[in-house]
C-alpha cells in the first residue's frame, strides 16, 4: 500500500479537505487531480472552507 493512500485511509475527511485546500491555494496540481488525491468531493470542499479560512486566519495571527 502506498503511503499517500494509508494516509489518506487514516485522516478524515476534514482533514482531507483541508489538505485538499491548501494544495489548491498553492496551484500544484489540476483541481481533479487534487480532489482524487485527497479522496475529496467539491462538496467537501465547500463544507469545510470556513473552517479552513478560520484556520489561515488564527495562523497569520500568530506568525507576526
Amino acid at each position: 500500500m502506498s503511503t499517500a493512500i494509508s494516509a489518506c485511509s487514516t485522516l478524515s475527511r476534514q482533514h482531507r479537505a483541508w489538505i485538499a485546500l491548501y494544495s489548491l491555494q498553492m496551484a500544484t496540481s489540476h483541481r481533479n487531480q487534487v480532489l482524487a488525491q485527497n479522496n475529496v468531493t467539491e462538496s467537501d470542499l465547500v463544507e469545510y472552507q470556513e473552517s479552513w479560512v478560520k484556520m489561515q486566519v488564527r495562523r497569520g495571527m500568530l506568525e507576526k
